[in-house]
């Protein structure tokens, strides 16, 4: 067995494609594993891949002209997941499509071809389920602020929306578990590192809402109804925290 290992970047996954299609690797010879996650032993022989931006851009051509914007666009959501085994699966992915063409990508059947859509669905689920599910709160400098902890990194993918639906606003999305920020100035979006932030001063209008809407909520919860196995089905329990109306708080 062989391993190549890259930086763990997008553009470091694809130089390493190019790199194993290059040496005519065979599937299932070798495997691609980001450094960050890798341990070294006596019996595999590794090579070490330099990232190279020119080696990525032509690997990234050639998914979009072989096999079109959706093959490129599920090679790119699935390394989203940040599954460790992702390089791997996107090597065993591209050298099954390299022989099926474009019609692969419907090839389900095949389990190189469904593991990368099984990531890249997995991607695209929590996506839509965080557009809706992040809650904004106003600070008293005026700037909408919001935090979350997706499993998959999908900051990048909830921009788009938010720019056209508060595009008269000052924004920032705070991914605190990868400690990154989308920050929006009115104009432009930037994708910055940001630590976790203490003391946030809500505006005095803010404060009334969520006093507003916590009584609301209490006050429509009916006990002997409540029922959290419930609640977590329709919404997972990792995502209650960042509610105003947690539902772990009983009502009273």
């Amino acid at each position: 067995m062989k391993d190549y290992l890259y930086d763990g970047s997008f553009e470091g996954a694809l130089t390493g494609i190019y790199q194993m299609f290059h040496d005519r690797v065979k599937s299932g010879e070798a495997r691609l594993v980001s450094t960050s996650t890798y341990q070294r032993d006596c019996f595999t022989t590794v090579t070490d891949v330099e990232t190279d931006s020119l080696k990525a851009e032509k690997v990234t051509r050639w998914l979009l002209e072989a096999f079109g914007e959706i093959g490129f666009r599920r090679a790119a959501y699935a390394y989203l997941s940040e599954d460790e085994m992702y390089g791997t699966f996107l090597f065993g992915f591209l050298k099954k499509m390299n022989h099926l063409g474009e019609k692969g990508l419907d090839f389900f059947a095949d389990p190189d071809i469904n593991r990368i859509y099984k990531l890249y669905n997995r991607v695209c689920r929590e996506s839509h389920l965080l557009l809706g599910l992040i809650r904004f709160v106003e600070l008293d400098s005026g700037i909408l602020y919001a935090t979350f902890e997706p499993t998959a990194n999908i900051l990048t993918l909830l921009t788009g929306h938010f720019k056209e639906r508060l595009s008269n606003q000052i924004w920032v999305i705070h991914d605190t578990k990868r400690k990154m920020a989308a920050f929006y100035d009115g104009r432009a979006v930037y994708i910055r590192p940001l630590d976790q932030l203490q003391d946030l001063r809500l505006s005095s209008s803010e404060r009334a809402y969520q006093d507003m809407w916590k009584t609301y909520f209490k006050r429509i919860a009916i006990e002997k109804r409540n029922n959290p196995r419930q609640q977590m089905h329709m919404m997972p329990k990792k995502y209650w925290k960042f509610l105003i109306e947690n539902p772990q708080e009983k009502p009273k």
